[in-house]
C-alpha cells in the first residue's frame, strides 16, 4: 500500500468517524428529550415491555445511523 492510499484511508476513517459519533450524540440527545420520560415511566410499570422497547430503539439506531453516515460518505466523496 502506498503511502498516499494510507493517508487517504486515515483521513476517510477520520472523517466517518467524526461524522458517525456527531450522529451518535445528536441521536442520544433527541431520544433522552423526546423518549426519556416515556421510556422512564414504561421501565417502572413494565420491564419486559420496556425492554422490547430498548432493543427496539437500538435496531433503529444502528439502521439509521448506518444509512445516515453512507449517504453522508458517499455525499463527500469518501465511499470506498
Amino acid at each position: 500500500m502506498k503511502r498516499s492510499e494510507s493517508r487517504a484511508l486515515i483521513r476517510g476513517f477520520v472523517v466517518e468517524l467524526a461524522v458517525y459519533a456527531a450522529l451518535v450524540v445528536a441521536y442520544f440527545l433527541l431520544v433522552l428529550r423526546l423518549l426519556g420520560e416515556p421510556l422512564n415511566r414504561l421501565f417502572h410499570s413494565s420491564l419486559p415491555i420496556y425492554a422490547l422497547a430498548a432493543l427496539g430503539l437500538i435496531v433503529v439506531q444502528a439502521v439509521a445511523l448506518e444509512s445516515l453516515t453512507s449517504f453522508l460518505l458517499r455525499r463527500l466523496g469518501l465511499d470506498h
